[in-house]
């Protein structure tokens, strides 16, 4: 089990990597924090990275309204469906972004525990990614939609 400290300055690390598109940095990260920590070491870092894309998910697009049956559903997963990396950073999003806690756990411990090293660092390299993929996009957005049409991801 990693310090929560350096477990906090290795995930913001790795999102400022990837944001800053340090593709090197940003698998020495992941692998560094696949490789040492703990299910619930990645669990965390799982869990701030999916809260930075849910954070643009809500710039770029209306946020569902859970009491009227809304939610964020997976579409259009293009190459992901073909990814393993790709589809678990998809699915985490989608069920993080849904206040899904109980699915995102699951699908991050269930990752962490029947993968390698080398897998489970895929799948935060996707899942950060990902998160600032939506990132960037939410940063060149104009102005937010809050009560436009709600759009899938």
């Amino acid at each position: 089990m990693l310090s929560p400290g350096l477990l906090t300055l290795w995930t913001r690390g790795a999102l400022e990597a990837t944001q800053a598109q340090d593709e090197d940095v940003t698998g020495e990260i992941t692998a560094r924090i696949a490789d040492q920590g703990d299910a619930l070491d990645l669990l965390a870092a799982c869990r701030v990275m999916a809260n930075e894309a849910r954070r643009a998910l809500r710039v770029l697009y209306r946020r569902p309204d859970a009491d009227r049956g809304e939610a964020w559903v997976l579409d259009q997963l293009g190459d992901a469906e073909d990814d393993p990396a790709r589809l678990f950073a998809a699915r985490l999003v989608t069920a993080y972004a849904n206040d899904d806690h109980d699915h995102d756990h699951v699908t991050a411990l269930v990752a962490a525990a029947g993968a390698s090293p080398t897998e489970r660092a895929e799948s935060l390299r996707s899942l950060v990614t990902y998160a600032a993929e939506l990132d960037a996009r939410a940063a060149r957005h104009p102005h937010p939609t809050e009560g436009t049409e709600h759009h899938e991801h």
